[in-house]
């Protein structure tokens, strides 16, 4: 999830396409009467992302995947920014995997935040050329010249982009080009809807799933019940004999359980036979030894993990001390259960593999991985690989795994034909990267009012030692979390717990679970002191303006003066204490600041969440309304969470395989949510992800207030309150 592009002379180069040479610049402006008679105009790329077109529209491309986070949008509205280009003349298409895009990816909300200099690079430097250009025919000052609307002036002259392109492209380009002032933009910080927004209403857009190749045959997977099982015998007849059957074999991904899961891959000449013959394939499995059959042996098992003496991540000052001198130690446990991504879209994959090319097609967050993983199973040199990549109907990090890619691809290879493999609800339950699971123990030293001490326990069923990476810590506990640094003596531990069960990366990794129990357990501190739960934490936080150490995701640092701010706002905006039932929570999540407040009341014995209101410092916001759809978006998608999702073993086996077990937020219980976004010129980060974590300790606090019941265990559903 920490895939960055860093904004250098190598990455600039990179991202205009530029680095092995010239720029190619090509316009065709027909009926534009300033043009020069007879003109011979082509229609060519300026650089990798921009095409200008005959009638004089822009076209740009959308380097990376879409997967609901509006980077579709968002990416080109920075380079039409720095080009100074109408965005009414601007036509977004969605790029291939393209070494001169640099780094194509979705995840970690870095879309924005590790593309903004380098996009703004790229755009001013094609203007910059332009300028110089119509300077040298003018006989002036580049200086003296200015670019409004895809037009070079000076005075009373004026020049389209198009008739400056083969003098542009005999000049050097500048590796720093001088960038737009910020007080001149007129694109970023516009809310422009999404570039597919009319499809997407419509019916138009089109989804990994909705594609088609000629020639393709299609194909599913049967996957085992019992989670990491081999299969031991197959019966196949009968699901052989289903009409339009090709074939049924074993597909198996190696002993690293993070390239695929395996199964029986049923081989069809139409989607319905495939998934017909499936039901019909009796297949028996060898379940691995000490494998978690039950919620209660997993939750037994969390907690001797967290009660043991686990790896020091973080231990600053005497906790010991602090404990044995303090007025009162407080202690609490809080769990977080296995959650699925449970995305609308089934997992679903097109692969062509011929003997010397691959083609791919399909929604995926990490195009490039997919097309080198395709390459080490294939032999096929990695630049015979093509990519295209789709929209995506929902990914939450479960499309940052290429195991169903990989299954293509091994379809395809053995069948010898091109493969559309189209997962079904049920394999999308059995084979997901769920969420992990956790226990976190806390443990704090009161003396008056003042906090003196923590001490956090966690242990996890790590993602990173499921697919056999390290540190097994990474993305479960993070040391630099608040209020670490904001107290004299503080002590982090983890311990992973090995789990049969597949995890893998879910919106927020880790710190979703982390700020649900942190945020939590500072509520019940402020309440033990006496003081208002805002007071508590703002003075921890204290006065200063200090930039408090972060070596994770969202650092090297996170500033206090910020993080006080999202609070006070979200404070003033939701009418604290207000005489609501209101519960409250913030943090600094992937680089933006987030602070939460939830209204909840008891409707017949049921917690109902009246409102939502979410502060936000994420620096300069490129798409408002975009921005503002992204912190609703994992505001909804979380109190789904915090509600109903739990993956419910029995036998070892999942009991909810769809959406009538897996119970999801209906539309009609969605409540309002308020977005207050902090005017800021500070570069972009995260926003994709940060509203999601901070939902759950906020609602949860509000729950206290309404029943008096603290809940250290997701979800509500566990508790009778939904």
């Amino acid at each position: 999830m920490k895939e960055q592009l860093t904004t250098s002379r190598r990455g600039f180069l990179k991202l205009t396409g530029i680095a092995g040479g010239g720029l190619m610049l090509g316009f065709n402006l027909t009926g534009c009467d300033t043009l020069p008679e007879n003109p011979d105009f082509r229609d060519l790329e300026i650089n990798a992302f921009i095409l200008i077109n005959g009638d004089g529209t822009v076209t740009i491309k959308a380097k990376n995947p879409d997967i609901g986070q509006g980077v579709k949008t968002s990416l080109p509205m920075i380079l039409a920014e720095e080009l100074d280009i109408p965005w009414k003349m601007v036509t977004v298409e969605q790029a291939e995997l393209d070494s001169r895009l640099g780094s194509q990816f979705a995840g970690g909300s870095t879309g924005v935040k590790t593309n903004y200099e380098n996009l703004r690079k790229a755009g001013a430097a094609v203007r910059d050329v332009i300028v110089r250009a119509a300077a040298d025919q003018w006989g002036v000052q580049p200086l003296d010249c200015k670019t409004e609307d895809g037009f070079v002036t000076h005075g009373s002259k004026r020049l389209h982009y198009g008739h400056l392109a083969e003098a542009a492209a005999q000049l050097e380009l500048n590796e720093d080009p001088p960038l737009k002032d910020p007080k001149t933009f007129n694109i970023i910080g516009k809310s422009r809807p999404d570039v597919d927004l009319k499809k997407i209403v419509t019916g138009e857009a089109l989804y990994g799933i909705d594609q088609e190749i000629d020639g393709m045959v299609y194909a599913t997977v049967l996957k085992p019940q019992v989670f990491g099982s081999k299969l031991a015998n197959i019966e196949d007849s009968e699901a052989k004999a289903v009409p339009g059957v090709i074939d049924i074999f074993e597909i198996s991904q190696g002993d690293n359980p993070g390239n695929g899961l395996g199964g029986v891959a049923i081989v069809a000449e139409n989607q319905w036979a495939a998934f017909k013959a499936k039901g019909l394939v009796k297949a028996e499995w060898n379940s691995p030894k000490g494998f978690i059959s039950s919620n209660e042996r997993l939750r037994r098992a969390l907690d001797r993990g967290a009660s043991s003496k686990g790896t020091v991540l973080k231990d600053e000052g005497n906790v010991g001390n602090a404990f044995r001198n303090s007025d009162e130690v407080i202690e609490a446990k809080y769990h977080v259960p296995f959650i699925s991504h449970s995305q609308m879209e089934p997992m679903n994959f097109i692969a062509d593999v011929q003997k010397d090319k691959v083609l791919l097609i399909g929604p995926t967050q990490t195009p490039g991985s997919a097309a080198a993983s395709a390459s080490n199973i294939t032999g096929v040199p990695r630049e015979q690989v093509q990519m295209k990549f789709t929209r995506i109907g929902g990914g939450f990090g479960r499309r940052l795994l290429n195991d169903y890619a990989n299954e293509a691809v091994l379809i395809s290879q053995k069948v010898e034909r091109p493969v559309k493999l189209v997962w079904t609800r049920e394999a999308d339950f059995l084979a997901d990267y769920y969420r992990p699971a956790g226990a976190y123990h806390f443990k704090a030293a009161l003396t008056g009012k003042n906090l003196e001490a923590m001490e956090v326990n966690i242990c996890t069923t790590s993602r990173y030692l499921y697919r056999q990476s390290t540190p097994a810590h990474g993305t479960e506990a993070f040391p630099d979390q608040q209020p670490a640094g904001m107290i004299p003596n503080f002590k982090v531990t983890y311990s992973p717990l090995k789990s049969n069960i597949p995890v893998g990366a879910l919106r927020t990794p880790g710190v979703n679970a982390t700020t649900y129990a942190y945020q939590g357990f500072m509520d019940e501190l402020a309440e033990k002191v006496g003081m208002d739960p805002i007071e508590f934490q703002l003075g921890l936080i204290g006065t200063e303006d200090k930039d408090m150490p972060y070596e994770d995701h969202g650092g090297p640092t996170y500033n206090t003066v910020r993080l006080r701010n999202v609070i006070e706002l979200v404070r003033e905006k939701a009418n604290w204490g207000g005489g609501k039932s209101q519960g409250f929570a913030a943090q600094m999540i992937f680089g933006s600041y987030v602070a939460c407040i939830v209204d909840a009341s008891l409707v017949d014995g049921k917690v109902k969440v009246d409102k939502v209101n979410v502060a936000v410092d994420c620096g300069r916001v490129i798409n408002p309304i975009g921005a503002n759809a992204q912190v609703q978006g994992g505001i909804t998608d979380a109190i789904s969470a915090a509600l109903y999702e739990s993956l419910e073993l029995r036998d070892g086996a999942p009991i909810g395989q769809n959406f009538d077990r897996y119970e999801k937020l209906r539309i009609t219980d969605s409540p309002e949510v308020d977005v207050h976004f902090v005017a800021s010129e500070e570069s972009p980060q995260g926003l994709g992800e940060p509203s999601y974590p901070i939902l759950f300790p906020a609602l949860t606090n509000a729950v206290y207030q309404v029943t008096g019941q603290r809940i250290r265990e997701l979800p509500l559903k566990k508790h009778n309150l939904v």
